[in-house]
């Protein structure tokens, strides 16, 4: 320890260090009180979040079980016949069975018969069924009274059909 210095310098030294000490004492109380509020706040709401946990997790275990129960009433499926042997199956033949199974009212447009017969019998046909031919083969149902003409179909409107 130095015994130069004068009593002056160690008097301002000492204040020095008794200045910065209240100062940091009262820099601490403030972020005390600031964190003891934050504190609070944050309790607050993490009870309110746990509420609302809980009764979504109560809610959500309920209608679980809801549409498990409904899933498991619905009607099981058609299973789509297995690709037949030889020859690959006539577009016509297969629009003819898509509509057979339509419910009777409901209209259909060339593009959708093409996309459902696409799906179900895709494995069949030579190659995908595209929405021009789909028009042909509708053409021609409608032409032998096998279909309805809904609505004329134009260069950029398809024809609407129904059945008989």
């Amino acid at each position: 320890m130095s015994t130069q210095l004068s009593v002056a310098q160690v008097l301002a030294n000492l204040e020095a260090q008794m200045a910065f000490h209240k100062k940091q004492e009262a820099h601490h109380a403030q972020q005390e009180s600031f964190h003891r509020e934050q504190q609070t706040a944050h309790a607050a709401e993490y009870e309110k979040v746990a509420r609302h946990y809980e009764a979504f997790k109560a809610t959500a275990e309920a209608a679980a079980e809801i549409a498990a129960r409904t899933a498991a009433q619905e009607p099981p499926r058609r299973e789509e016949a297995p690709p037949r042997g030889g020859k690959p199956a006539r577009p016509r033949h297969l629009v003819a069975l898509l509509i057979a199974e339509l419910p009777p009212g409901e209209t259909f447009a060339p593009s959708r018969v093409a996309a459902e017969v696409n799906r179900r019998h895709g494995r069949e046909l030579r190659r995908p069924l595209d929405s021009r031919l789909a028009s042909t083969v509708l053409r021609r149902l409608l032409a032998d009274g096998e279909i309805r003409l809904v609505e004329k179909g134009s260069s950029h409107q398809e024809a609407l059909y129904t059945k008989r």
